[in-house]
């Protein structure tokens, strides 16, 4: 995959201006919505339905994979709760 590097600069109101390049590239329009995933140092731009495509499915299984062991797992919380 070509990664396309293009410096930016912050604004004093915290604004970064997304060059053309970048924009046209990932389909990016005026009004659409953008998550910003940061980590240590450092931050990954994505668009927001795109992001979405990326974490569906995560906890997959990890209460159980049937409705009733799921059920099974909440009661059981809910009973730690007290």
């Amino acid at each position: 995959m070509a990664r396309m590097v293009k410096p930016v600069r912050i604004s004093t109101k915290g604004q970064v201006v997304i060059p053309l390049g970048v924009r046209r590239k990932l389909g990016i329009k005026a009004g659409d919505h953008l998550v910003i995933v940061s980590g240590e140092d450092e931050a990954l731009i994505m668009k927001a339905k795109r992001y979405a495509e990326t974490i569906r499915g995560i906890g997959k299984g990890l209460y159980g994979k049937t409705r009733e062991e799921i059920d099974a797992y909440v009661r059981g919380e809910r009973e730690a709760w007290g």
